[in-house]
């Protein structure tokens, strides 16, 4: 019975060491987002999902220039602001880029069939500091265009 005690105590003796010899555990700091709330940047407050309900946005989040808010029905919407720029220096120049003239209330840019690859669009509007942008990232069934649009109607009156 002794024997018992002693092994079991040498084992926890050996286990306390080996705890004790081994490096300390860095934490991981946890994934930080550019922005706190989607109202922090300017992009996030040009549009309020509430506005355009029958796409369901949701769940924005924000860099300094853009803002992304979700959709269950028409994919990712880009929301973009960029000082000193224009149109066509904002887009990318991907496969199949079709664009077009394009003038919505006071403001006129290019609407971009295609603009992050196929399927995607965008409408790009020039104001008095540089552009504002509004894509739909991913194909919706041939309504992004439509979609890109009808949010740029909805944010163009808070342009410069």
């Amino acid at each position: 019975m002794n024997t018992q005690r002693l092994v079991v105590l040498v084992i926890a003796l050996g286990l306390s060491g080996c705890a004790m010899a081994r490096p300390p555990v860095k934490t991981v700091e946890p994934f930080a987002t550019p922005s706190t709330t989607p109202a922090d940047t300017p992009a996030c407050r040009l549009f309020d999902p509430a506005d355009l309900t029958e796409h369901r946005f949701y769940n924005g989040y924000a860099s300094a220039s853009s803002c992304i808010w979700l959709s269950d029905d028409s994919g990712p919407l880009s929301v973009s602001l960029r000082d000193r720029s224009t149109p066509e220096q904002y887009l990318a120049k991907p496969d199949g880029l079709k664009t077009s003239p394009i003038t919505i209330g006071g403001h006129s840019g290019l609407l971009a069939e295609n603009s992050r690859g196929p399927g995607t669009c965008g409408v790009v509007l020039t104001h008095a500091s540089g552009i504002a942008a509004a894509e739909v990232l991913t194909e919706s069934g041939g309504r992004s265009c439509e979609i890109a649009q009808a949010v740029m109607k909805v944010i163009e009156p808070d342009l410069p």
